[in-house]
């Protein structure tokens, strides 16, 4: 081994044990180790991979020689073997398999990220194992959404139980299509998520999730205090779509949405819907968080353009050509102008490239 690989193998150690005194965070410790590798680059990868590949293809040409007696084999199986109870139990086992190699990882090796993932990959399995249940068991009734409330349910029980920031985006992803999807069944599969006032129902919830952000980024310490961030996404993204609908069609419920009819309810939500981007700009500013400054600015540019779209193109059709013209320059200016501010809010990085 060189002197340099060896040098980075103690600075590996001396970040291990800032790791373990808690004075660098794990994934701070990783991204670190990343940047100093400690083994020499050689063809230890292309070796492992051709010697899968070739017991892949010794397997493959085994079971061609051998697909008559094979054949014999799997009919005898078949009639002692119930494959549904295996399926549900090898689901099982992995699951809590992809568990417990998570939480190894992230306890006894340095690898928060891969441990993570891996209990993402457990959570996952157990999902598929309530779809896999749900039909061996079926009664008939067709209300797949309910199971996708089931599973969001579990799920965010096994993100707290873990602290898996990536498993409570799984499950409020798995809620999010719950709610929507519950709508369609209820209704008859005629509304999906624009039926039983979909928008406001949303716009609640939305408001709901950031009050779960504020409690977990102010009330609760510890590994849970990161979930704050995840669900001031969830609920920025629910509150901005969710006025983004209404400010399109104003207020509906059941399957009756319009839009003839509907400007006075329509302005009233623009007007409404800029309120909340201009004071998550604002709340931004004052606190410095990007993530607020981010989502107001998005969402406010949006809804420049859907109300001129609604109100001024949607009136002056004969001026498709001044629309175009407006439409496209004012995009193409927006994003050299983001870019310039961009660019001049990191002049450390152009220092540090001038140096190298």
């Amino acid at each position: 081994m060189s002197a340099g690989l060896q040098m980075h193998g103690k600075l590996h150690a001396e970040l291990d044990k800032l790791g373990v005194m808690k004075v660098l965070t794990w994934e701070q410790v990783a991204a670190l180790k990343l940047r100093y590798p400690a083994a020499p680059q050689d063809a230890g990868f292309l070796v492992r991979v051709f010697v899968a590949l070739g017991v892949v293809s010794v397997i493959a040409g085994a079971a061609l020689r051998m697909q008559d007696q094979l054949l014999v084999l799997w009919n005898y199986l078949k009639e002692f073997i119930d494959w549904r109870l295996a399926a549900e139990f090898s689901l099982l086992l992995a699951s809590v398999a992809f568990v417990l190699e998570g939480r190894k990882l992230k306890s006894s090796r340095p690898r928060p990220l891969l441990g993570d993932i891996c209990e993402l990959a457990g959570a996952g399995t157990l999902q598929w194992l309530t779809v896999v249940l749900a039909k061996h068991y079926s009664t008939g009734s067709q209300n797949w959404p309910a199971l996708l409330g089931l599973d969001a349910g579990l799920l965010l029980l096994l993100a707290y139980a873990l602290g898996n920031r990536l498993i409570l985006w799984y499950a409020l992803a798995d809620f999010f299509f719950y709610f929507g999807a519950e709508t369609g069944y209820v209704s008859g599969w005629g509304a999906y998520y624009l039926g039983m006032t979909y928008p406001v129902r949303f716009l609640g919830i939305g408001l709901l999730t950031l009050g779960a952000a504020w409690a977990h980024g102010m009330l609760v310490r510890g590994r849970l205090a990161n979930f704050s961030r995840v669900y001031a996404h969830y609920g920025l993204l629910l509150v901005n779509l969710s006025l983004w609908f209404l400010a399109l069609f104003g207020y509906f419920e059941n399957a009756q949405v319009r839009w003839e009819g509907t400007t006075g309810e329509r302005l009233a939500f623009s007007i409404l819907w800029a309120i909340v981007s201009a004071a998550a700009l604002l709340a931004g500013a004052k606190s410095g968080l990007r993530l607020l400054r981010g989502y107001g600015l998005t969402f406010l540019i949006i809804n420049v353009y859907t109300f001129y779209f609604q109100f001024i193109v949607a009136n002056t059709g004969e001026a498709a050509f001044i629309h175009l013209l407006v439409t496209g320059g004012s995009l193409l200016w927006l994003g050299l102008h983001l870019e310039t501010l961009k660019s001049a809010a990191m002049p450390g990085d152009k220092e540090g490239a001038g140096e190298n």
